[in-house]
Order: C-alpha cells, then structure tokens, then sequence
C-alpha cells in the first residue's frame, strides 16, 4: 500500500489536475437531490476524494460535504480550493487514510449518499466488498450511491 500512496502524493503535488467534477456525478446529484429544501442537511461521503473536484462541486451547491483520501496533499489542496472560494461553512470533515479503517469514523445512517468516482477499483475484490459493505452501515435508510 505504501507504494500505492507514493504514487497519488506524487500525482497530486505535482499535476493540476482534477478540478472539475463529471458529468455524470452532475447528474446523478441533480436527479437526486436538487430538490431537498434545506442542501446544508444533505451529508454526502466521497472515497477517495483526490484534490477535491466532486467536494468542490457539492459545496458549492450547498451539500455538506465529507472525504476519505489516501493522499494528505490531496487533502491540502481540497482544503486550500474550499477555503480560497469561501466554501468552508459546507465542510463536515475530510480525512486522510484507507478508507476500509476511516469509514469507522463515521455513524451508522448517517450520509444521504457516498460517493465514489473511480476509486474503489484500486483495492483487492475482497477488499472492496469489505468497503461496500462498511459504506451500506453508513447510509441512512433511503440513501443512495454511486
């Protein structure tokens, strides 16, 4: 594991690269909850949250928003982009480490949704389902992922 953090400190010090949240992600906030009446109650998780680009987007829509990310500079830089554009009233907590350990951070039935944008595929099969079924425990009832 550690060469695997080496390789992300690495990627995120060095790259610009990550600013902007998919289309589909977009998508899949909107359909599901651009109606909610207050956004500031929706708490939504992102695995591996890099430098940001999704926790950006949802503070910006005004989610309160939370992360799990391996790379402490990807950490920084998240911090640094939320807090440069005012955001920070939308940051719940953004934590550095395995997300399989961290996600105990966390209460059960807690997140209206978790999210995940091609992080998950890094880990072992066994390891991933071991994560998926840790995420289900912290979704509230009704809650989504994707």
């Amino acid at each position: 594991m550690k060469e695997n953090l080496e390789v992300w400190e690495k990627i995120f010090k060095n790259k610009e690269w990550g600013k902007y949240p998919p289309i589909p992600l977009v998508r899949f906030i909107a359909t599901n909850y651009y109606s909610a009446p207050e956004r500031s109650k929706v708490n939504i998780l992102e695995l591996g949250s890099g430098t940001g680009a999704n926790l950006w987007y949802l503070a910006r829509e005004g989610f309160k928003i939370f992360g799990i990310e391996y790379s402490d500079s990807g950490i920084k830089k998240t911090y640094q982009r939320l807090i440069s554009e005012g955001l920070s009233q939308s940051i719940g907590e953004i934590i550095c480490g395995d997300y399989l350990d961290k996600i105990d951070n966390f209460h059960d039935n807690f997140f209206d949704a978790i999210i995940d944008i091609e992080s998950l595929y890094c880990n072992s099969f066994v390891k991933a389902k071991a994560i998926i079924n840790k995420c289900v425990k912290k979704l509230k009832q009704g809650g989504a992922n994707i």
